[in-house]
């Protein structure tokens, strides 16, 4: 479910659009795009804040939208966002997002053809009288017929964990083409987003065009969407669509930057940029006529400590990055091992053997394997004698010298009422506990709260998995009181996990970065059912970093030695 925070952020932005539509001033425009921007980067909640007066105290938020966000917590709707959508509704502001139409040319529409939302706007555009609006010719509809046909498609985003695999393979390819010096992922991918709607790549070459006309051509390109001396938009044979933009080697640290933040996070360096007499322009932040050649650069001359991309949004990083306060970031090459993986014990594809071997190749120290519980039928979860032949198997392991030190491990249900799926006893056996909620998602808040809590108070609980069970696309979060099972965590010492998964995330950012506010540890794991999902930690790993995990607050960067400790620790 949507946050209050997010909910006033979203309306605001929306009556942003919308006035900017009925041409109203932009001093108003931008008071609501200012408040929308900070509250959705605030790390407490509006529902914190008592009345109007303390409301006030957010910056930007004056007392005109404080009421509004009073009348919205007590009646749940904002009467000037119900009066503006009678004139702009919804439909027409999402409009707004297709390349070649402004407000200006929208409001033509709207005027002359009662554009009211997408179905309308396809039919204006094959309206003969389109032509009598002014500056509108036949090369302008058909570049928006073409971007309505994108635009719709981009409106099915992809997750990261499909998307990353994929711009990796183009970047490699981009970086093949003879003369291009060097090619970046851009956008969300590069700030890996749990969702993306297209890939975008940054390329240094002395000779754009060239690289555009060979990059067009490559086997992978579907349709050439659009193509100018120094960018190309294309459709993968997938139909994934793509922006490679080449600039020269001097051009390339401001427009890796340019399109690599989000649209908040670069708003706000255009403005640091401006109180700094720098200018800023399509390409990226400039010194009068000269653009730099690395981001590094660019911060420094803001005065800002460098922001890994992971951190553009903003949400507080350019505060910390002007006061030297910016976090470490937890990297892959810190991780010793994974704490969550399943073999062919259950529901696992690869032996117990491969697990290890392929652990052992990406440089781990250790790796848990944890089996499901019996409750998992579907999984086929392990029965308790079942759990003591794979033990046996585990020690086998162990004892003819492994590579890296096996950890008997199990993935125990977490039931209904909060018991586990195994008894104290048995679990008291293990070396590492992961309690997962897998069935009964529909339970009202206070009872999944109770549940999870539960089995975090369990002394023979190490961490909790996916968290909140959602699935990306597929699946809501249940609900919880995760702010809740932060502080039983907390008290208790356990760890709330960062899941790789490609359909998981989860603990997603925000909630990564209040666990560890809040002095809690994470375990980064893949939940791997194969030796190949290993690999996959990088989204996790990428998750936590937007959270603004350091490597200190990671379990699974300890030593074997210093993991068993921290074992110890919370045992019975």
């Amino acid at each position: 479910m949507e946050n209050v925070n997010s909910q006033i952020a979203r309306i605001f932005a929306r009556i942003a659009d919308s006035l900017e539509i009925l041409d109203e001033n932009s001093f108003k425009i931008n008071a609501y795009r200012k408040a929308s921007r900070n509250i959705s980067s605030m790390p407490d909640s509006l529902d914190e804040f008592d009345s109007e007066k303390e409301l006030s105290t957010i910056q930007g938020v004056g007392k005109d939208l404080s009421k509004k966000i009073i009348e919205h917590r007590l009646t749940g709707k904002i009467s000037y966002y119900e009066e503006i959508k009678e004139q702009v509704p919804d439909e027409l502001v999402e409009l707004l997002e297709i390349r070649g139409i402004g407000p200006k040319f929208l409001r033509a529409l709207v005027e002359a053809f009662g554009v009211t939302d997408i179905e309308s706007l396809k039919e204006t555009i094959g309206n003969p009288d389109i032509f009598e609006v002014d500056g509108i010719g036949r090369k302008k509809i058909e570049q928006i017929s073409r971007s309505i046909e994108v635009f719709e498609g981009g409106k099915k985003r992809m997750k990261l964990t499909e998307a990353h695999p994929l711009a990796i393979s183009i970047k490699e390819k981009v970086e093949e083409i003879p003369g291009v010096l060097k090619a970046q992922l851009a956008g969300s991918l590069r700030r890996m987003r749990e969702t993306v709607a297209n890939i975008d790549i940054i390329a240094s070459a002395d000779d754009g065009a060239e690289v555009v006309e060979q990059f067009t051509d490559l086997d992978f390109v579907k349709e050439v969407l659009r193509k100018t001396k120094n960018s190309a938009q294309i459709l993968t044979q997938t139909g994934v669509r793509t922006d490679l933009l080449v600039v020269e080697p001097l051009f390339y640290g401001s427009a890796l930057q340019n399109f690599t933040g989000s649209r908040s996070h670069n708003a706000r360096i255009r403005e640091i940029a401006a109180e700094k007499g720098l200018e800023s322009d399509l390409i990226g932040v400039r010194n009068g006529t000269r653009y730099f050649s690395s981001e590094e650069e660019i911060y420094e001359s803001l005065g800002l400590d460098y922001i890994p991309p992971e951190l553009r949004e903003d949400r507080g990083e350019i505060e910390a990055a002007r006061g030297g306060k910016l976090p470490a970031l937890v990297k892959r090459e810190n991780l010793r091992g994974d704490l969550h993986s399943h073999s062919t014990w259950s529901d696992g594809a690869s032996t117990i053997r491969q697990m290890v071997d392929k652990a052992a190749s990406l440089g781990y120290e250790y790796i848990a394997i944890t089996d499901h519980s019996p409750s998992s039928r579907i999984a086929g979860g392990l029965s308790i004698k079942e759990l003591w032949q794979k033990k046996e198997e585990v020690e086998k392991i162990n004892a003819e010298g492994a590579a890296i030190r096996l950890l008997m491990g199990s993935e125990v249900d977490i039931l209904p009422d909060g018991s586990l799926d195994y008894p104290d006893e048995v679990l008291r056996e293990l070396d590492f506990v992961v309690a997962s909620v897998h069935s009964s998602f529909s339970m009202e808040e206070s009872e999944m709260t109770k549940r999870i809590c539960g089995a975090l108070e369990n002394p023979n609980v190490d961490a909790l998995g996916h968290p909140t069970g959602r699935l990306i696309g597929q699946r809501d979060p249940y609900k919880v009181d995760i702010d809740a099972v932060i502080e039983t965590a907390k008290n208790h010492g356990k760890a709330l996990e960062v899941n790789s998964s490609y359909k998981r995330l989860d603990l997603k950012d925000t909630h990564a970065r209040k666990a560890i506010e809040a002095g809690v540890k994470i375990i980064v794991s893949t939940d791997s059912h194969r030796t190949q999902h290993l690999e996959r930690i990088i989204f996790g790993v990428g998750t936590a970093r937007r959270g603004w995990v350091k490597k200190t607050d990671v379990v699974n960067t300890y030593s074997l030695s210093k993991l068993l400790k921290w074992l110890a620790s919370h045992d019975s």
